[in-house]
């Protein structure tokens, strides 16, 4: 009862703290009418009789300004709202764009992001013209088992039109409790008639972790995020590669990695980093609140670490802690520069506040929030490298012109197809694109539509992965001659 009571009263106090502001203006705005005149009826004077004199005198206003609100308003208002509205109102004031109010609907969608289920079908959907696609299919999920790939639209789920809907509608009919069974119809390109399938649902594992030999003893870690399997994944798959004789060095890809759980990459950090400090979080006044250790054994291997622009938060703790102890390379771009350290706070009505605790440093004492991380080796990568998996533009043809355009123009370029980037879908265009066609053995139209899309897609994966500069930059690292003694990356 007496933590309700709190909490009650924290919600009550942060309603007032924003309402001070509207009181304030009401009370100039009556104050200037008294002085320039007597004789305005029109203004109301509102005079206010505190109902809780038991709490703290400095937030009393709250109380009293939500209780006038509610009963002198001029329009009915509910409580509710206000309250939402002055807790977000007080989060904005602190200037911090990571910290965040979420109710009980977003809570839910951010507690699912960070424990790494959910149960649904298991693919990854986009809005496209309003058209609702697929854009990626998990593999070993219930979408994969019934045959849905990546280009299908899909127009209903359980007969509900989910065209022109938004995303947020057709994620709602996808997820559902496992064992349940969605009835989808697709649109899928090349077939002129709609497709039905009945799909499965189950608990969709999200998988962040990502590993293969790339030559004999030469291993490859990509880490997407940071949720709750993370560490068990990247353990099992380090310790398999380990077994399979991980010797010549190993590569771990945090790319466009956006953080998540500091826990995670912590006990990722207590594998890799040799004995002594991962990282330590300090909170007001600079004051230590925990300092992360590791007992691991310096490996008797090189390891170099892929960061960019968008490599950010426990993605640069785990790098930032391998560059200061000189466990590894870092190769790629500086990194975002997040290190504050967010945590829930739960308030009463399944509300919470992703509140910032505390920030960390690097084990060098560094703070490199807003600074990122400097890489060792800068390494520049082709921006249509980076973002072609999130190109979709839908149908372009001859006469279209804008980004979309100018985006497919640098693809066609990547792969080895001359055109000119210019951003208009002209007849050079168009014959290229034609030139594409013919070699993915599609009509050649020289229309970009979702089955081109497809076949570009899958050229790009392998353009990728061949043309990925700094990718190739870490492996000629690895094998340099004499570097790892020099550095004392490795012992």
């Amino acid at each position: 009862m007496e933590n309700n009571n709190r909490k009650n009263f924290f919600i009550w106090a942060l309603v007032v703290l924003a309402l001070i502001i509207i009181t304030n203006l009401a009370t100039y705005h009556y104050s200037r009418n008294a002085a320039e005149g007597e004789n305005d009826n029109s203004t109301t004077i509102i005079r206010y009789e505190p109902t809780r004199s038991d709490i703290d005198p400095d937030t009393v206003i709250i109380f009293e300004a939500l209780d006038s609100i509610l009963k002198n308003y001029y329009t009915p208002v509910e409580k509710e709202v206000l309250i939402e509205g002055a807790v977000r109102g007080i989060i904005q004031s602190l200037d911090d764009p990571l910290v965040r109010y979420y109710d009980a609907e977003d809570l839910e969608e951010f507690l699912m992001e960070t424990r790494g289920s959910y149960g649904g079908i298991g693919v990854r959907i986009i809005e496209s013209n309003q058209s609702i696609v697929v854009f990626d299919v998990f593999p070993g999920t219930p979408a994969e088992r019934s045959g849905l790939s990546p280009g299908d639209r899909i127009i209903k789920a359980d007969g509900v039109e989910l065209t022109g809907q938004g995303l947020m509608i057709a994620v709602e009919h996808l997820r559902g409790p496992s064992d349940t069974i969605v009835e989808l119809e697709i649109s899928r390109p090349g077939a002129d008639e709609p497709i039905v399938i009945n799909v499965s649902r189950e608990e969709i594992q999200v998988t962040t972790v990502f590993s293969e030999m790339l030559d004999d003893g030469l291993g490859y870690i990509q880490i997407s995020s940071f949720d709750s399997n993370t560490a068990r994944e990247f353990t099992e798959q380090f310790r398999a590669m380990e077994q399979r004789g991980l010797s010549t060095g190993l590569i771990l890809d945090l790319r466009n990695n956006p953080g998540g759980l500091v826990d995670q990459a912590v006990e990722i950090g207590k594998l890799l980093v040799p004995e002594g400090e991962i990282v330590r979080l300090v909170g007001r006044d600079d004051d230590v609140k925990t300092i992360y250790n590791s007992s691991a054994a310096r490996k008797p291997y090189p390891i170099v670490v892929l960061i960019n622009e968008e490599s950010a938060s426990a993605s640069e703790l785990l790098a930032g802690a391998l560059q200061d102890r000189g466990a590894g390379m870092l190769v790629g771009k500086t990194s975002y520069g997040k290190a504050s350290v967010q945590q829930l706070v739960y308030l009463p009505g399944d509300n919470a506040i992703l509140l910032t605790m505390a920030r960390y440093l690097t084990p060098s004492g560094h703070d490199i929030d807003k600074y990122g991380i400097e890489p060792d080796f800068t390494v520049e990568m082709p921006e249509v490298l980076r973002y072609y998996r999130y190109f979709h533009p839908g149908r372009l043809e001859e006469g279209s012109y804008g980004p979309d355009v100018e985006v497919l123009q640098m693809i066609l370029e990547q792969i080895g197809i001359r055109v000119e980037v210019s951003g208009y879908f002209d007849d050079q265009t168009a014959r290229a694109l034609s030139e594409f066609q013919i070699y993915a053995n599609l009509r050649p139209s020289g229309e970009f539509d979702d089955q081109t899309w497809i076949e570009l897609r899958e050229a790009l994966d392998i353009a990728a992965r061949d043309q990925d500069a700094q990718l190739n930059y870490a492996i000629e690292l690895i094998n340099k001659p004499g570097l790892w003694t020099i550095t004392g990356g490795i012992e």
